[in-house]
């Protein structure tokens, strides 16, 4: 007598793989949407806490300097008698990093080596018009601020000149009102009407985050704006002096 045996089938049916295949597609255009908006956020917070960091370098800065902000880009003089232009970043590692020879900022080896938190994580080295280098580290300085300060005494000197300046603390009558680091593709930025209307198609669109971004102001608050609000809010001609 012979006994009939079914044999259980082994592995999946098509209409299970059609299942697995849905999912899995799903599942990969979900992360090519989220995940590089999950990445840009992460990006948009690690550049909030070096601005936050930013703020007490610049104050140690200041007090090794006669309470005076770094100047933008002006000679310094170095230990062994040269006086070379440094730009307000490069001066600020010098401080972090005092063993180090200056012109080892100027080159990207040095800043590979090193996680820097002078560094804007949101400015890529391929972005347009000008992308992240070593001397342009997404992180800028407020020109207005000797611009303003100039102009309430008399003309407003030659760019070379005026970013040569070192303001002192004590000039600025509101430094809770007083923007001082902003990102922008260079190493100063003005954020007046021009520029921010010129940046609505370039780097400094990839430099925001839904629109806004993170300003640092001379008493080391945060405040996150549009470039459109910093511009209404006049923050451009602040510091404002009156002429004696």
């Amino acid at each position: 007598m012979k006994l009939n045996r079914k044999r259980n089938s082994v592995g999946f049916t098509l209409v299970e793989l059609l299942v697995v295949i849905v999912i899995i597609a799903a599942l990969a255009a979900l992360s090519f949407t989220v995940g590089p908006k999950m990445l840009r956020k992460a990006k948009a917070t690690e550049a909030m806490q070096n601005l936050r960091q930013l703020g007490p370098l610049l104050s140690a800065v200041a007090a090794d300097n006669e309470m005076k902000l770094p100047a933008i880009l002006g000679p310094v003089v170095q230990p062994d008698g040269t006086t070379p232009n440094l730009q307000w970043n490069e001066l600020c590692l010098a401080t972090l990093f005092s063993d180090t020879n200056p012109a080892d900022f100027k080159t990207k080896q040095w800043w590979d080596g090193k996680k820097v938190f002078l560094r804007n994580p949101l400015l890529q080295e391929t972005a347009k018009p000008r992308g992240w280098a070593p001397l342009n580290p997404g992180y800028a300085f407020n020109e207005m601020i000797p611009e303003n300060l100039a102009a309430a005494k008399g003309p407003i000197p030659a760019h070379a000149d005026l970013v040569a300046i070192s303001v002192p603390l004590a000039a600025l009558g509101d430094p809770g009102r007083t923007p001082l680091i902003a990102p922008c593709d260079n190493y100063f930025y003005r954020y007046d009407a021009a520029e921010v209307s010129g940046f609505k198609s370039g780097t400094l669109k990839d430099l925001t985050t839904d629109g806004k971004v993170s300003i640092l102001f001379v008493d080391g608050h945060i405040e996150i704006m549009t470039p459109e609000d910093y511009v209404t809010r006049k923050l451009f001609e602040v510091p404002i002096v009156p002429i004696p």
